[in-house]
């Protein structure tokens, strides 16, 4: 099979840049674009990948269950940071390249972030809400300046949030899988922090690295920031949470099936967007012209 077939797994490729799709045809490169605009399951990835020789990937599994029925896959392209939804040791033993963008993700998702903690800090989402509603009703905040902000996950992306932060005078507690200087440990991170953040691609296989042995240590007026990776935290334990308003607040960018409508979005604290950490135009079409300069490429 000497023909590229190409299949894109992610939801919105190329619709800032159309041009992209422009050069696939005139390389001759035979592509299908994601028909359900929501990340696919395994019977999805089956049916519109089965005869692709190359493939742009979300966050989606590929493991060795569906890279061993991809019998014709030659090259992965992973469209964001973590390959951790790949089982990239059985691609090697299939001679499956993975590749991945050379820019990163740390200003598009650094931003996101401190965007949301001042959503949540100074409640505009809810003043936005209730004027739309003509109802002029003054709510106090918080300021970020001073706040502990405990950081999971202290690699690009956690560490430009960092820096971020302390832009804005806030103090900083670090967690990492890694020997990192003046890190500290998970309890710690959630007795003392006023805002946790996650930014950590480490996962083991149904095991939450963030349960209700960590999560009952937050304070009351504490706010939970997630844009990484939903199988990090317990979303149950959490919930009740913020159902009882045991926390303040959370902001959510990740969940385990996408698009979500599950019983989060009913809350009044949180706050929730559809996966877009790396949904900056800057940013997105980089990788999306990596992503085709390498589809084009790659035999």
């Amino acid at each position: 099979m000497n023909k590229k077939k190409l299949f894109i797994a992610t939801s919105s490729f190329a619709k800032d840049y159309p041009k992209l799709l422009n050069d696939l045809r005139k390389n001759k490169v035979q592509f299908q674009l994601n028909p359900l605009g929501k990340k696919l399951n395994k019977s999805e990835i089956l049916k519109y990948a089965i005869n692709s020789t190359h493939l742009v990937a979300g966050t989606e599994k590929y493991d060795v269950e569906i890279l061993n029925k991809l019998k014709h896959l030659r090259l992965i392209f992973r469209l964001g940071s973590g390959t951790e939804n790949i089982d990239l040791d059985f691609a090697l033993k299939k001679n499956i390249k993975i590749l991945k963008p050379k820019i990163t993700l740390e200003k598009a998702v650094g931003e996101l972030t401190i965007g949301l903690i001042l959503n949540l800090l100074r409640k505009i989402n809810t003043h936005d809400k209730n004027l739309k509603l003509k109802i002029w009703k003054k709510e106090m905040g918080n300021l970020l300046y001073k706040k502990n902000v405990g950081i999971i996950g202290y690699g690009k992306i956690g560490n430009y949030v960092g820096k971020l932060a302390k832009a804005f005078g806030a103090n900083i507690l670090i967690n990492d899988v890694k020997n990192i200087k003046n890190k500290t440990n998970l309890k710690n991170i959630f007795k003392y922090s006023d805002i946790v953040t996650i930014h950590s691609n480490f996962i083991k296989q149904d095991f939450k690295l963030i349960n209700k042995k960590y999560l009952k240590f937050l304070k009351k007026n504490s706010i939970i920031i997630n844009t990484s990776r939903s199988e990090i935290i317990d979303y149950e334990y959490l919930y009740y949470l913020l159902k009882h308003n045991k926390i303040r607040g959370a902001a959510l960018d990740v969940f385990d099936i996408e698009p979500y409508y599950g019983k989060l979005i009913k809350l009044e604290n949180t706050i929730l967007t559809p996966h877009i950490g790396s949904y900056a135009s800057e940013i997105r079409n980089q990788m999306e012209k990596e992503a085709v300069n390498s589809i084009i490429k790659y035999r």
